[in-house]
């Protein structure tokens, strides 16, 4: 075996015994999971709630967003796995002020289908972009601030990782979150 691929199941293996960093994500996908419809406002206000995103509750437009998903009657495309849902969310104005919500949008769409929706995240970019440059993927790395070319990033990675089926994809962010510069640092290491 190669030693990034031995490096990445010693931390898949560790991961898969971490229960205490889903308690929280448990209890929000079975909030999502009890409250599916987004056609009240005070469910999805509740929705909003429990995930708690500073970007909209430090900006104070939690009640803009509740009326803003009301208004994209989002439920048909969340069957679907439309993944341009997401940028519908996250790309709002608010108080005369344009907002891109990105993560909040990805992790909203997220808890309604873990297996469908990849939640954005900033932390890893500078990767992305040389992962689209190393790999000679067809798409722009000056665009991974779209929802579109990181989840084709995502993907792609997730495939040649040998990872598709295996977790979904708030385990996926969870793990990159927690082991992903361990897994790159020592498998180059060795």
């Amino acid at each position: 075996m190669q030693p990034f691929q031995e490096t990445l199941k010693k931390y898949l293996d560790t991961f898969s015994r971490q229960e205490m960093y889903f308690l929280s994500d448990n209890r929000n996908l079975e909030l999502f999971q009890n409250i599916p419809s987004n056609t009240k406002a005070e469910d999805i206000l509740t929705k909003i709630s429990a995930i708690n995103d500073p970007d909209v509750s430090n900006h104070g437009i939690i009640n803009d967003m509740v009326a803003h998903i009301l208004k994209l009657a989002i439920d048909e495309r969340l069957k679907k796995g439309d993944l341009s849902l997401v940028e519908a969310i996250a790309t709002a104005n608010f108080q005369g002020k344009p907002y891109h919500l990105l993560h909040f949008a990805s992790v909203y769409c997220n808890f309604h289908r873990p297996d469908v929706f990849p939640i954005y995240s900033e932390q890893h970019l500078e990767f992305y972009k040389q992962y689209i440059k190393t790999n000679q993927l067809p798409l722009d790395p000056e665009k991974l601030d779209t929802y579109d070319v990181f989840s084709k990033v995502l993907n792609d990675l997730i495939k040649r990782l040998g990872l598709t089926g295996k977790m979904n994809y708030l385990h996926i962010r969870k793990f990159g979150w927690l082991y992903a510069e361990n897994v790159l640092k020592e498998s180059s290491d060795r």
